[in-house]
This record gives structure tokens, C-alpha cells and sequence, in this order.
């Protein structure tokens, strides 16, 4: 799908088991070359050299891959079109380990069919850190922001000032939040909510947002955080002993999520309130 000139939306789906089917959005960029923001589980690469086909590229013409992060449905199909047409890949320092040496990802963060997923390792060409600006074409220009929470070393990138690929930084509300740091989530959606001029926001686990539906759903976000961050509270307060699976099931329950209760990502979700120590940090005197 078109957003804008340049600017392109490709939906892939996938399944994490045979019974739990999902998608994830890749996004291309265009200009003299192809840009690609994260590549979709492995196998996507068909995917997108159809589409690149259908607007006029080709396979070859990608000369970079950005990937917000190391998850297997954000790289999976990386390694492959990199071997194909030796593009250069641009990702956090912070996740390069994982990138590179994908046995070692799933030693870490096992999941269901890690292997189905992400089956090559990539090489990381370029790491990159906070305020870099990269200049692509004489047109074409990205900013890095990093924006953790979800993952330690989640990136997101701003096109020529204006265009925001945020990966899975903006949780979704009625989809399952996932994060591993409850509050460098937050503070990753203020920074977010705080840039100037965004035409549109393009996360990877939902459309896109116009400007002003891309502040809401960052303050829809940032909420439903708090809450879940509340209903822990709450529960700890009142049963100081609870084990983790005790909790998780208790917070499933008051805040009606019982689908996710099969996911452990979600536990990990829940127990970043207990982990990292979350109430203690005072983020409300952070301006959140």
C-alpha cells in the first residue's frame, strides 16, 4: 500500500504456532534505490520482490535494510536478501549480538518456532546510535531515535524529518503489550510524542497514523502501561508473597486480557513491573 510518495506499507503474515496466526508491517522506502524497514519472518523476501516488482524495482535495488529491532518477525527475511544483493544493514549497537548470532538470540529468548522464523544471521554493516542523521540520497534522510522498552536496543527512524517508522514501540490497546522495560517504554512514547512535524507514524503492528491519530494512540499507549503498571501495584500490595505465575494470572484476569495468558512474552510483560524495579523509579516525575 502507497502512504505517500516514497513512502510504502507491505503487510506480511505468519504464524508463531499453528494455531496462533500474526503479521507484521514492512515498510519501503523509494527514491533513486529501495530502502527497506524491517523484512517480516523468513521467506518474506518473496514477498517483497513482488511488490517492489509490481511498483517498478527490483530485488537488486534494495541498498539497505534498517531494522528496529532483532526479533525474528522484524528480521527474518534480512539474512536472505542480504545474501542475495549484498545490501548493507543498519542496526542498534545494542542488538548486534543477536543479529549476528541468531543461536544465541534463541538461547536468550527462546519462542515458539524461533527457527521457522529467522533462519540466517545477518551482518550489521553500520551500528547506530542516538541523534545520527543519515544521508541516503540527496533527498532521502534519516534520523535515529532510540526508543527501548520493547527491546533493549529498539530503534526508530524518521524520514526526512517527517515520516516516523517506529517498529513496535507504540503498544497497541486490544493487541498483547509486549515490553521488557515497562518504563523505558514510556519514556521511549514521550520522546516520541514530543517530535515535531510528523506527517506519519508507521508502526509495524498496526496501519499508519495521521499526525494527530499518531499522538492518540501514543497516549493510548502510554495508559495502558500505567494501568497494567497499577493493577501489578495493586496485587503486590495486597499479597506481598505472590509468585510470578500467581501474579500474571491475577493481572490477566482484573485487566480481561485471558487471550494472552498462552504467551510467555506477556508474562515477561507483566514481571517488568516486579524486575525493573518500576514503582520505585518515579517515572511521573519525568513528565509522563
Amino acid at each position: 500500500m502507497k502512504i505517500c510518495e516514497g513512502i510504502h506499507q507491505l503487510k506480511i503474515d505468519f504464524y508463531v504456532t499453528s494455531e496462533i496466526k500474526r503479521f507484521v508491517y514492512v515498510y519501503i522506502i523509494t527514491g533513486h534505490y529501495c530502502y527497506l524497514i524491517d523484512t517480516g519472518v523468513a521467506g518474506s523476501e518473496k514477498v517483497i520482490e513482488n511488490y517492489l516488482e509490481s511498483i517498478g524495482y527490483h530485488l537488486d535495488d534494495i541498498k539497505a535494510i534498517f531494522l528496529t529491532h532483532a526479533h525474528p518477525d522484524h528480521m527474518g527475511s534480512a539474512g536472505m536478501i542480504q545474501k542475495k544483493t549484498g545490501c548493507q544493514i543498519y542496526a542498534s549497537y545494542k542488538e548486534k549480538e543477536w543479529m549476528e548470532d541468531i543461536d544465541q538470540q534463541f538461547q536468550e529468548r527462546p519462542i515458539p518456532n524461533f527457527y521457522q522464523l529467522l533462519q540466517l544471521s545477518v551482518h550489521v554493516n553500520y551500528t547506530i546510535e542516538e541523534d545520527m542523521l543519515i544521508q541516503l540520497e540527496d533527498s532521502l534522510s534519516v534520523d535515529i531515535i532510540q526508543t527501548p522498552g520493547h527491546s533493549e536496543g529498539c530503534i526508530s527512524f524518521l524520514f526526512n524529518k517527517r515520516i516516523l517508522m517506529c517498529g513496535d514501540a507504540i503498544p497497541v490497546v486490544g493487541d498483547i503489550p509486549i515490553y521488557t522495560d515497562a518504563l523505558e517504554s514510556l519514556f521511549s512514547l514521550e520522546k516520541l510524542y514530543q517530535l515535531p512535524s510528523v506527517d506519519y507514524y508507521c508502526p509495524a503492528w498496526d496501519n499508519y497514523y495521521s499526525s494527530q491519530m499518531g499522538k492518540i494512540k501514543i497516549q493510548e499507549a502510554k495508559k495502558l502501561i500505567q494501568n497494567i503498571g497499577e493493577c501489578v501495584r495493586e496485587f503486590i500490595s495486597q499479597e506481598r508473597s505472590l509468585d510470578d505465575h500467581e501474579l500474571f494470572d491475577k493481572v490477566c484476569n482484573q485487566m480481561k486480557m485471558h487471550s494472552f495468558k498462552e504467551n510467555p512474552l506477556f508474562l515477561k510483560t507483566i514481571l517488568s513491573y516486579r524486575n525493573d524495579n518500576y514503582w520505585v523509579k518515579s517515572y511521573h516525575s519525568r513528565m509522563l
